[in-house]
C-alpha cells in the first residue's frame, strides 16, 4: 500500500482584550482644501473614567485637505494649550475640559510646536485624552478670540488652522471585550495553490459585553497587531511564533468579505437608551500572500479597540 505524507499548516489567531480604550474615527470627506477644520463638532458622549493616556477619540485630516495634494510636506506646526494664545512645545496639551487633552499626529508620531520637514501621504491624526483630571465635561471650544488648537504650515499651501469643536459629556463605564483565541483547522498546503487563494476558514464572534445607556454610539476598530498591510484587505501581519511563511491569516466578516481594520464600525444594535451586550459574527482563513511558501504554524493577533461618542 502506498502512502502519501500530507503537508499541513496550522495557525493560532489571538483577539486580546483592550480595557477601556476608548476613541472614534469621524470620516473626512476629500473635499476641497480650506484654511482651517473643525476636528469632532458635535455632542460627544465619552468614558468617563479613562486611564491617564486613553484614547477617547480620534479625528483624520487628509492631505488633500491641508495642501490640495496627495502627499504634503509639514514645515512648521504650533500648539496651542487650551485653546488659548501661548504656544508649547509639548507632544500633549490639554484643552479647556477638565480631563481631556489632546495630541496631533503626523505618520503616527506626535509633535508640539517645532519646526519640521515631514512628508505625509496618510491623513493626520487629532486625538482627545484622558490626562488624569476629574472629568467634568464641557465645551472644546478654547480659551482665546481665535480658539484653534493648532496651526499647521506645509510647503506651497497656505497656513491651515485646527479647532476643537464639540460638548462632552462624561458617561460611567464602558463596553467589556473578552480575550479569545481561534483556532484555524490543519489545512493542506495544495489548498493554497496561487495567491490570493483561501482554505481552512474557522467562524468565531466578537463579544461586546455589558455596555451601559448613555452613548449616542458605540463603535469598535479592529487593529492588527504589526499594523494594517497595504493592499492586503483584512490580512494580519504574522505575530509571533509564526514558522510558515508566505501564508497569512484574513479576518473576515460572516460572508467571507476581507474584514475592514483601522476603522471604527458601529455596533448594531447598541441603543442609547438600554445599552447590553452584543455578538460580532466573524471568520478567519488562511490566504496565501506569496509565490514561494514554507510549511508551519501561522500565527495573528488582532486587537479590537471600543469607541464611543
Amino acid at each position: 500500500m502506498k502512502t502519501t505524507a500530507r503537508k499541513m499548516i496550522s495557525a493560532l489567531f489571538i483577539s486580546p482584550q483592550l480595557w477601556a480604550i476608548a476613541f472614534m474615527a469621524l470620516a473626512v470627506s476629500p473635499a476641497a482644501r480650506a484654511a482651517t477644520v473643525e476636528a469632532f463638532g458635535q455632542e460627544l458622549s465619552i468614558p468617563k473614567n479613562g486611564g491617564s493616556g486613553t484614547i477617547l477619540a480620534r479625528h483624520y485630516i487628509t492631505p488633500t485637505q491641508i495642501c490640495g495634494q496627495s502627499t504634503c510636506t509639514a514645515t512648521d506646526l504650533y500648539a496651542y494649550p487650551d485653546g488659548g494664545d501661548v504656544r508649547s512645545t509639548s507632544a500633549v496639551i490639554t484643552t479647556n475640559v477638565s480631563g481631556i487633552s489632546t495630541r496631533l499626529l503626523i505618520n503616527g508620531t506626535a509633535y508640539g510646536t517645532q519646526s519640521l520637514s515631514v512628508t505625509f501621504s496618510q491623513p493626520i491624526e487629532v486625538q482627545l485624552l484622558s490626562d488624569g483630571r476629574t472629568n467634568l465635561g464641557g465645551s472644546l471650544a478654547g480659551l482665546s478670540s481665535l480658539p484653534q488648537y493648532y496651526t499647521l504650515r506645509a510647503r506651497f499651501a497656505p497656513v491651515f488652522s485646527i479647532y476643537l469643536k464639540g460638548t462632552i459629556t462624561p458617561i460611567d463605564g464602558t463596553c467589556s471585550v473578552p480575550s479569545q483565541t481561534v483556532k484555524l483547522p490543519k489545512t493542506l498546503i495544495n489548498r493554497l495553490d496561487r495567491i490570493g487563494a483561501t482554505a481552512g476558514t474557522q467562524n468565531f464572534q466578537i463579544q461586546v459585553n455589558n455596555c451601559p445607556k448613555g452613548y449616542n454610539r458605540v463603535g469598535y476598530t479592529l487593529d492588527p497587531v504589526g499594523g494594517v498591510i497595504a493592499n492586503s484587505p483584512g490580512v494580519l501581519p504574522l505575530a509571533g511564533g509564526s514558522t510558515a511563511s508566505g501564508i497569512k491569516i484574513r479576518v473576515e466578516n460572516a460572508q467571507g468579505t476581507p474584514a475592514t481594520l483601522g476603522t471604527s464600525i458601529t455596533v448594531d444594535g447598541y441603543n442609547k437608551a438600554a445599552g447590553g451586550s452584543f455578538a460580532i459574527p466573524m471568520q478567519a482563513s488562511f490566504i496565501r500572500t506569496d509565490t514561494v511558501t514554507t510549511l508551519g504554524t501561522v500565527n495573528g493577533a488582532l486587537n479590537v479597540f471600543m469607541d464611543y461618542r
